[in-house]
């Protein structure tokens, strides 16, 4: 259909009034314009627009005490939805989508006044995760004036962390429940930014293949072709690269510039960000990436580095904080918008320190920085009146440990000090540094651990250690490991990480 056609029955559709029933119900077609849409959804017919691609969102005002929208989903076991309502974040819900056309409730039993609901689609598995929207109902008035769209336009382009692969599990839980776009660092860094955002990102995807399979498509090796009129982004983020580790340099490069060559050449205007994560493998793209941007000579270009520091599991919801934190500032610095700060806590140290030290802030999914091998006998106590420093601090049981990854360099000494204390007398506590190397899971370059005998009383304890220098491979990271001894129990509280002077 053409899209003079499609304007027009847009138009014509936007005009009919909603429908009323005699239950007070009102019914709102998709085509209504007041209602409005962010990322690629296909209007061809607007009272049925589809999308496949993770974060595609539907946003509304709306007058009424109830409200409930009507999908038809492909495959239910892949479609999931993030419902917000009165942008209350700590509220929403998550809903899975059953295979067919229904209609679900979004919310319900609120008070009779004007209502924002934004609905947000979580993750992404190509055409068998299309979802058909059919409008909403709602018990009231119906639905009133738009929301104002955000100041910016963000367009990324990543690969399974950018799509947000086990955004929701620590131990990289591949179950499409666990995928979310809202909570990836293209969400919060947009939110940060006040953008909108189009996430175009697909598990596995590598440079050498990004044209084929993605960049223009409605889902992934889609023959629906995206119309790049329907959205002129101020920035472009690139996120590609960890899939194409073992390829020959110059095959990744050449591959680089096809894709910045399309970037550029569709968007003329926008700021594009070539951003890759160091901490994969010895020889990656994140190691040549900068020498790619640099040989553009693109004043409206850049490169952004970040530390691969989750270990060689997907990032969660804090590791996407840190890095749409790093993100937002970049963006910043190059481009003069200013930004707010993340509604998710960041999980990357900064300044030579661990992140959330004190256990105080914790990820929507539960999450609060600090990783483990064995989920069972480590526990956040919160709201804890005998916290050393704050209301939490962190249990640790017969044996189990937790630790948290970040960057080191040659020579780089740390100061590592908490508080311990133990169930009981005499029961132990360990201390471990490791330094690594840029390949995230070979072994430690040098490892030192402490044990100290705990009483019942917090005490204070720290250990210091500088990295080695000199050896073949350089320092990447220094990981902070805390463990409990067998059999005991062990309470840690007001972590801090100093790096000093060399």
């Amino acid at each position: 259909m053409k899209r003079s056609i499609v304007m027009t029955l847009l138009l014509l559709a936007a005009q009919a009034p909603a429908a009323s029933r005699s239950d007070g119900t009102t019914a709102i077609d998709p085509s209504d314009e007041n209602i409005l849409y962010t990322g690629r959804w296909y209007q061809a017919d607007p009272s049925a627009p589809w999308c496949s691609w993770q974060g595609c969102s539907i946003t509304a005002n709306f007058k009424g005490t109830s409200i409930s929208a009507r999908f038809s989903a492909v495959a239910g076991d892949k479609d999931w939805v993030f419902v917000i309502i009165d942008d209350d974040q700590a509220g929403a819900r998550t809903i899975a989508l059953t295979s067919g056309t229904g209609d679900y409730l979004l919310a319900s039993g609120l008070p009779e006044t004007t209502h924002r609901v934004e609905i947000v689609k979580k993750s992404n598995a190509g055409k068998d995760n299309i979802i058909t929207f059919h409008g909403f109902n709602i018990i009231g008035e119906g639905i009133a004036s738009p929301p104002a769209r955000p100041r910016l336009k963000l367009e990324f382009y990543g690969d399974s962390n950018l799509a947000g692969y086990s955004l929701e599990h620590e131990r990289n839980e591949g179950d499409m429940k666990h995928r979310d776009s809202y909570y990836c660092f293209a969400g919060i860094a947009s939110r940060m930014l006040d953008a909108e955002y189009h996430n175009i990102s697909k598990g596995g995807e590598r440079v050498h293949d990004v044209m084929k399979n993605i960049w223009d498509k409605y889902y992934p090796n889609s023959s629906e072709i995206w119309d790049f009129s329907e959205n002129s982004p101020d920035a472009v983020i690139v996120n590609i690269g960890a899939n194409d580790v073992g390829k020959p340099k110059d095959s990744i490069v050449k591959a680089y510039h096809t894709f910045l060559d399309s970037v550029r050449g569709t968007h003329p205007e926008a700021h594009i960000v070539a951003m890759n994560a160091y901490g994969w493998a010895y020889d990656e793209p994140a190691n040549y990436t900068g020498e790619v941007v640099a040989a553009r000579n693109d004043s409206n270009m850049s490169w952004l580095g970040f530390p691969w520091v989750f270990e060689q599991w997907h990032g969660c919801q804090y590791d996407h904080s840190g890095m749409a934190n790093l993100l937002a500032e970049h963006l910043s610095k190059v481009t003069g918008w200013s930004y707010k700060p993340s509604d998710v806590m960041n999980g990357f140290g900064r300044n030579g320190d661990v992140a959330n030290g004190s256990f105080e802030a914790v990820a929507p999914f539960g999450g609060y920085g600090w990783r483990y091998y064995a989920a069972p006998g480590v526990s956040r106590i919160t709201g804890a009146a005998d916290a050393r420093d704050g209301d939490c601090y962190l249990r640790l049981e017969n044996g189990t440990n937790v630790h948290q990854p970040n960057p080191a360099s040659d020579g780089d000494k740390f100061t590592v000090s908490l508080w311990m204390r133990g169930a009981t007398d005499g029961a132990k506590g360990k201390i471990a540094i490791e330094f690594k190397d840029q390949k995230m899971w070979t072994d430690p370059l040098d490892t030192h651990t402490t044990t100290k005998t705990l009483t019942t009383d917090w005490q204070r304890y720290s250990v210091t250690r500088t990295a080695p220098t000199g050896g073949s491979k350089p320092v990447y990271q220094i990981k902070v490991i805390f463990q409990a001894g067998s059999g005991d129990i062990i309470d840690l509280d007001g972590v801090r990480m100093q790096k000093h002077g060399r």
